[in-house]
């Protein structure tokens, strides 16, 4: 699995881990937050290793269907890169950018979307 997959899973369960059972957010968290193997989190639940591999794949298609009906994530990548592009423009539109309200403003919303890049 790669660093985009865990990286994906790790925002689905961000957005929606609310709506899971508690096992399903415990075997999720342990299995990619953690990086335990589908062996270890059998034994230390006591259960089997396919058990777990049942309770990671019903839950990732769980929350696919999710974001699928709901489209949160998809929603705030696309809020992201707006306002990545209008910091982007107002910065442009001044000579000196940093005393512009609208840029500090549109810079402090960036922020309460995750960007730390603006």
């Amino acid at each position: 699995m790669g660093k985009r997959d865990i990286i994906r899973a790790n925002l689905l369960v961000d957005f929606y881990g609310t709506l899971l059972t508690d096992h399903q957010r415990e075997v999720w968290h342990l299995y990619f937050a953690e990086d335990w193997s589908l062996a270890e989190i059998g034994q230390t639940l006591g259960v089997s290793r396919a058990a777990i591999a049942d309770v990671v794949d019903r839950t990732a298609g769980i929350l696919a269907q999710y974001e699928d009906k709901l489209g949160l994530i998809a929603g705030a990548e696309m809020r992201q890169k707006k306002l990545h592009r209008l910091v982007r423009e107002i910065a442009l539109m001044v000579e000196d950018n940093e005393d512009v309200p609208a840029l500090q403003l549109a810079r402090e919303l960036a922020g309460e979307e995750g960007l730390t890049d603006v």
